[in-house]
């Protein structure tokens, strides 16, 4: 269990924090930071230095912000979470300042579900010793791994794999990932999510969009522990974005996540193919329609002929069932290529993607489940498997 200290709270709100995080809080009045923050922290025993601490509204939020940059210079693996007004400028200051999360409320649901998921990922305490902290590593060199998920065609499922593929691998590596909806004129991973951004992908392509931390700000928490590039409202919105935008765009999000998942329009535009230019794994999804796996098949050639396509490459047969007359040796024969992944027909993923909750959060024992994390635990150990080697520099902006 973890120890998460509440600057400005009472035993009141410690205990209802506690019971909707499960980790053990304790709380610090407001005024005891009217003195020297880092000689305070630097004061405390420590073992028991907080996991994370939590500035509530009750501290002024120049203080919040002047106590956060000093732990965070000292003790840089402390988990910063800011309650204030969620206004632009002050998200800016607040990450600058090595502040994780910003909302309105300690009670936002958005926000609890991030610090229990990254709380939830740490190494556990000593046995008999509940504020002893287990040893903790400072941020590391590592690769980030981006997926494309693609199709010639359209209603194959593309957005039901990509969205429970980043549930998967938030499962595994909390706060560590980002789905970007790249569908720039009908995207709806926001409607499967049941999200409602505040900003969306035309956001990340106005003015100031090479700016990372004005970047984070443009992205929605998902309570499963990952985070959202919502697609733009208006299909005319990003009409003018380029591949080359894209691939900019995508290279930032390498720089802040260790998994970055994105989702794409029916065929080859020119912002698929920006993405595949910055991918490791192109996963490829086709039906077992013939137009379809013809479609795919001339999808592969032309990507392998412009030297786009990744080098890790997944071919992923969604809505297997028997009645469509073939079988999976029929569809090898026709793509030219094995098929790496077999969803079966489910009627619980329509479902699931019209309630808004990908059915990898609430099944365990569905095929299709079974199937999705399979995939994400092959690109997991892919991605461990590049630890240490030369890569993107993780920024703590999040």
């Amino acid at each position: 269990m973890s120890l998460v200290l509440i600057v400005g709270g009472d035993d009141e709100l410690a205990a209802r924090v506690e019971s909707t995080i499960g980790h053990q809080c304790v709380t610090l009045g407001a005024d005891a930071l009217q003195g020297d923050s880092t000689s305070f922290l630097r004061g405390l025993d420590p073992t028991v230095i907080p996991d994370a601490m939590i500035l509530t509204s009750a501290v002024p939020l120049a203080a919040s912000m002047a106590l956060a940059r000093e732990v965070a210079a000292v003790r840089p693996d402390v988990d910063l979470v800011l309650v204030a007004a969620t206004e632009k400028e002050i998200m800016l200051e607040a990450m600058r300042s090595g502040i994780r999360d910003v909302a309105p409320s300690i009670d936002d649901p958005s926000l609890m579900a991030g610090l229990r998921s990254r709380l939830d990922a740490r190494a556990p305490t000593s046995p008999g010793d509940p504020l002893k902290l287990a040893p903790k590593t400072t941020p590391v060199d590592f690769r980030s791994r981006t997926m494309t998920v693609l199709s010639p065609k359209g209603g194959v499922g593309k957005t039901s794999i990509s969205t429970n593929l980043a549930v998967s691998l938030a499962q595994q590596s909390p706060m560590e990932v980002v789905l970007v909806d790249l569908d720039l004129q009908f995207g709806d991973v926001s409607t499967v999510l049941d999200l409602r951004p505040a900003h969306t992908l035309e956001d990340a392509f106005g003015p100031g969009a090479h700016d990372n931390l004005l970047l984070k700000t443009y992205l929605t928490v998902h309570d499963a522990g990952f985070f959202v590039l919502c697609g733009a409202e208006s299909p005319a919105a990003n009409d003018h974005v380029t591949a080359e935008q894209v691939s900019a765009l995508v290279r930032q999000l390498q720089e802040q996540f260790r998994y970055v998942v994105l989702d794409t329009a029916a065929g080859l535009e020119d912002a698929t193919l920006g993405a595949l230019e910055a991918s490791d794994d192109a996963i490829l999804v086709s039906t077992m329609d013939i137009a379809c796996l013809r479609g795919v098949r001339k999808e592969i050639e032309l990507l392998d002929e412009l030297s786009l396509m990744p080098a890790s490459r997944h071919v992923v047969l969604n809505f297997a069932d028997k009645q469509s007359g073939l079988k999976v040796k029929d569809v090898e024969a026709l793509l030219g290529v094995p098929v790496d992944l077999v969803l079966p027909r489910a009627k619980e993923v329509p479902v699931a993607s019209n309630k808004g909750v990908p059915l990898v959060v609430t099944s365990k024992s569905s095929p299709f489940v079974k199937a999705v994390k399979s995939l994400s635990k092959k690109i997991y150990d892919r991605a461990r498997a590049t630890e240490g080697k030369q890569g993107h520099k993780r920024l703590e902006v999040a």
